[in-house]
């Protein structure tokens, strides 16, 4: 039979352990995204983006970029769910695995952004996203950070 730990023990669990401040988290955070968006943006010349671009035609490379476009956007969403989540403090491996997964889908619309890589890319945003999904469902603190938000909004609601 498996058990559910409570809000208390999966805190207090988190206390005994080595943590990341949450601002240390996001500031963090923030520099391995921007990594990832810059690396996505710049694995490519001038010259693959250029016979990319000749190669695709005018009308597929507006696609491709606008279908980039949304795709950061997503990955946008995704990273600012993190961000919450960062908003209590997390475990050195927690924070690793976070990293990665915005990383690889940050660098993804850079590289369909560019055209020559538009499969990688695709592949490294849609990873990003699910391994995102995953850790965020599986993470013990973000059931503590959201029964405490539910709480606290239903004792705004008892006192009106």
């Amino acid at each position: 039979m498996t058990s559910i730990a409570s809000p208390a023990s999966s805190t207090a669990a988190l206390a005994g352990t080595s943590t990341l401040s949450p601002a240390m988290a996001r500031a963090l955070l923030v520099l391995v995204t921007a990594a990832g968006v810059a690396a996505g943006l710049l694995t490519t010349g001038t010259e693959a983006f250029a016979s990319a671009f000749a190669l695709a035609g005018a009308e597929l490379a507006h696609l491709l970029r606008a279908m980039a476009l949304l795709k950061m956007a997503m990955a946008v969403g995704m990273a600012a769910a993190v961000l919450w989540r960062f908003g209590s403090p997390v475990t050195p491996a927690w924070w690793a695995a976070y990293a990665l997964a915005c990383a690889g889908m940050a660098a993804g619309p850079g590289l369909i952004w560019q055209m020559a890589y538009v499969r990688t890319g695709a592949l490294l945003l849609h990873a990003g996203l699910f391994g995102t999904l995953i850790l965020l469902w599986r993470d013990p603190a973000m059931g503590a950070r959201l029964s405490t938000m539910v709480a606290a909004r239903r004792a705004v609601l008892r006192a009106r």
